[in-house]
């Protein structure tokens, strides 16, 4: 086609142009992953990430939380990361966190282990499902994991109102340990 715009195509060509535009439409520019470093992981997010540090209560310790998060279409992921307090076991520490997550979604049931196990093969990624209300009152779907790496608890999070394997398939086995 050199020297011909789209719109001169060759008949012949005709066909391959508009399959090469309805490729471009398939590959959904509203989910474009990257590898994220947060502590000593790194994690798959699709869209470029907010980052943001806040002291965090955590049952009856106080942690300083590191998030990365974006919105893409239509879904909120989010990663935090905080630091296991010396004498703190991580089970503790992590059915806190869980618990307030839950709590801050009103989740109407318990959470429901996935039959998926993600992750990388350093780390062994558990994903939970949710239901819950949002603020508003709107229905919100999430999925969540907890996990652990070195001295760091992890928790992985995507919030929509229905979710589907395209937006958390890639999240979850993105995460990454050295």
């Amino acid at each position: 086609m050199t020297g011909l715009s789209a719109h001169q195509a060759a008949p012949s060509a005709r066909p391959l142009w508009a399959a090469w535009v309805l490729a471009l439409a398939a590959c959904s520019p509203a989910l474009n992953w990257r590898s994220v470093p947060l502590g000593e992981i790194s994690v798959t997010l699709p869209c470029k990430p907010d980052r943001g540090q806040r002291p965090v209560q955590l049952g009856e310790h106080t942690v300083n939380m590191e998030m990365v998060g974006c919105e893409a279409d239509g879904a909120l992921f989010a990663v935090s990361r905080v630091r296991v307090p010396d004498g703190v076991a991580p089970g503790v520490l992590q059915a806190q966190w869980q618990s307030a997550t839950l709590q801050q979604i009103r989740a109407q049931t318990p959470p429901e282990l996935e039959a998926h196990v993600a992750g990388s093969k350093s780390l062994s990624v558990r994903v939970w499902q949710a239901q819950g209300r949002q603020a508003d009152g709107q229905v919100v779907q999430a999925k969540l994991a907890w996990v652990g790496a070195g001295g760091d608890l992890l928790h992985l999070a995507v919030y929509a109102p229905r979710l589907t394997p395209e937006l958390t398939e890639a999240f979850f086995d993105g995460i990454r340990a050295p």
